[in-house]
């Protein structure tokens, strides 16, 4: 039952940030990390706080204080990871109040306790009493398909930003630049599908390029790892992304890509 309620705290995020994006930007599409409409990053701090406020949801003050540290710590490890093993800064919050190295903020960070207060207290009585009551068949049978799926779109996903983190380690820039770059080395090869080392390549250089128009999309100032160490003095904040995080997806209206 934990597979399907993670599965579904990561679609209710991306209807979320859907409604967000649809509200304050009038824009619609798939905002994601992954090609299905899912943000992971949403279910971890869900599942996350579920687990850890059983104790205590009694207290709502104690409610809100686990949301707040666990959603935080699961924001900071996923700006980490983003970093370290794909190269990417998808958002950045230098210059917050409450800010720790640009990865969280205070203001998120009280969002987040919000936002456990209503998981707790709203939406987990519910959704929890609705998955019991199911056959337990059908629970194993959906937790196992769409656990599977969500795992293939995942690390189909993360290959296809590591096979082109040297473009994005080489352009001190937005990956919009990253992306024409790989426009240009797609132009280079043409449309020659005879040659398998070549074929393989286009396929690859797409794929990415696919993962990449996505993640631009969620994040309008997403930048590669090394053009933010080095422009954090020219890029102001709220150029960075300082108000759509999500790995992602987090993007934060005041959750958590």
């Amino acid at each position: 039952m934990t597979v399907l309620m993670f599965v579904a705290y990561a679609f209710g995020g991306w209807v979320l940030e859907g409604v967000v994006r649809l509200v304050r930007w009038h824009r619609v599409g798939n905002h994601g990390f992954l090609t299905g409409p899912v943000l992971p990053i949403y279910a971890f701090g869900a599942v996350g706080i579920l687990a850890f406020t059983r104790p205590i949801r009694d207290d709502p003050a104690l409610v809100f204080l686990t949301g707040m540290l666990i959603a935080s710590v699961v924001e900071f490890i996923g700006h980490v990871l983003l970093e370290k093993m794909m190269g990417l800064v998808l958002w950045d919050y230098s210059g917050r109040l409450g800010n720790i190295q640009g990865r969280v903020c205070l203001g998120n960070s009280l969002g987040f306790g919000v936002a456990g207060l209503v998981v707790v207290e709203v939406i987990d009585p519910p959704l929890e009493a609705f998955l019991s009551g199911l056959d337990p068949l059908v629970v194993v049978s959906l937790a196992s398909g769409l656990g599977a799926v969500m795992v293939v779109d995942w690390v189909h996903a993360v290959v296809a930003v590591v096979r082109v983190r040297p473009e994005i380690e080489s352009i001190r820039g937005s990956l919009d630049e990253v992306r024409a770059q790989l426009e240009r080395q797609l132009d280079e090869l043409g449309a020659d599908f005879q040659n398998g080392v070549t074929r393989r390549r286009i396929r690859m250089l797409r794929g990415s390029r696919a993962v990449l128009t996505r993640l631009n999309a969620a994040f309008p100032g997403a930048r590669g790892a090394n053009a933010v160490r080095g422009s954090h003095a020219s890029v102001p904040p709220h150029e960075a992304i300082a108000d759509d995080a999500g790995v992602g997806g987090t993007r934060h209206v005041a959750p958590i890509r």
